[in-house]
């Protein structure tokens, strides 16, 4: 399942709020376009691929964060 995929299905349960849907689709949205930038010369080099794979591992991370709060006990 991708990024989208558990941020959409984490708004259908009620484990995100809409606020928290928001900022988490902001997030992949620019994981996104740091893909596009890095395939837009033919080739992603091993740095490149490092970062976004890294930007997608803290995306994952704060997706299960945000999905696994008290929803009732807010932090922000």
């Amino acid at each position: 399942m991708n990024q989208e995929q558990r941020i959409d299905q984490g708004v259908e349960s009620g484990q995100l709020n809409p606020r928290e849907a928001k900022r988490l689709e902001r997030q992949q949205n620019r994981i996104d376009r740091m893909e596009h930038r890095a395939k837009a010369d033919g080739v992603v080099t091993a740095r490149e691929r490092a970062r976004i794979g890294a930007a997608q591992n803290q995306a994952s991370r704060n997706i299960a964060r945000e999905k696994h709060d008290r929803q009732g006990n807010r932090h922000r």
